[in-house]
């Protein structure tokens, strides 16, 4: 299950948030799908945590919307890591977000859930 963690600028509008919101879980699931976790179409609850947060006034930082991503290592997320960060990356793009930056991180890990 990844964990998607997105840091927004105080001028995000509330509109940009529920898009994002809506767009990110699919695109999230497209870029981490892999041979040993299989995307089965779009993510059903549980499937993924999506949490915003606003940038802190006493942050550093230029970019409106931050995307990381938290999801386990498996060899063939490691060889493609790069392309999954640039599937986020660019479907945000191609829905109107210009300034984004996506962080994947892929580590050793188990989930438990009840």
């Amino acid at each position: 299950m990844p964990i998607v963690d997105v840091t927004v600028a105080p001028d995000v509008s509330v509109s940009d948030l529920e898009r994002l919101r809506a767009l990110l879980p699919d695109l999230v699931a497209r870029a981490v799908d892999c041979p040993e976790e299989q995307w089965q179409g779009p993510p059903k609850p549980g499937d993924i945590d999506l949490r915003f947060h606003a940038r802190h006034e006493l942050d550093v930082g230029y970019i409106a919307v931050v995307v990381e991503i938290r999801t386990k290592l498996f060899p063939s997320r490691a060889e493609g890591r790069e392309r999954s960060a640039d599937v986020v990356r660019s479907g945000l793009g191609d829905d109107g977000f210009a300034d984004v930056g996506v962080w994947l991180i892929l580590s050793a890990g188990a989930w438990s859930q009840s």
